[in-house]
């Protein structure tokens, strides 16, 4: 792992009938973008810890109702914009990006959230189609989310 890229979880979400979980952003940057529950691996802790930790402190989840469905053993790493990097929560950070690894997890459909959980991060979440969430994230993630959902059996079409 290059030390300029942050350790990054990435947890792609399906309701067990085809739909993925979008989690639409605010931010002065990149607008209404969408994205899956991601977040920085913590020092010490696994993927699996890191992803289920996310998933609580983003949707406001308890851990136990999380079914952990697969990993993805490739990474994906995009760079932060200047932009980003200043307007962001990582205006001093080390790193000039982030190295996503993606776990594939299931939860009802039907499951309340609660985005105020920990720190607000989404305006609001929904579940959407893959195709949805490629042509709704930034363009330096999607190549990580085709591959992912891909890799998971969620999307047939090569991109």
């Amino acid at each position: 792992m290059d030390e300029r890229y942050r350790p990054n979880v990435a947890v792609m979400m399906t309701d067990g009938h085809g739909r993925v979980l979008c989690c639409e952003r605010s931010d002065e940057v990149y607008g209404d973008a969408l994205q899956t529950v991601q977040g920085g691996i913590d020092d010490g802790e696994t993927l699996i810890d890191a992803a289920l930790r996310e998933a609580s402190e983003e949707l406001g989840i308890d851990p136990s109702i999380v079914t952990i469905l697969g990993v993805m053993e490739e990474t994906f790493r995009y760079r932060w914009t200047d932009q980003y990097l200043y307007l962001a929560k990582f205006p001093n950070s080390p790193y000039v990006g982030q190295e996503q690894r993606f776990v594939f997890a299931q939860i009802e459909p039907g499951t309340p959230m609660n985005l105020d959980a920990h720190h607000r991060e989404f305006v609001r979440v929904f579940w959407g189609t893959p195709q949805e969430l490629i042509e709704g994230c930034w363009e330096m993630k999607r190549p990580g989310i085709i591959a992912a959902l891909q890799y998971f059996g969620l999307l047939d079409v090569k991109f």
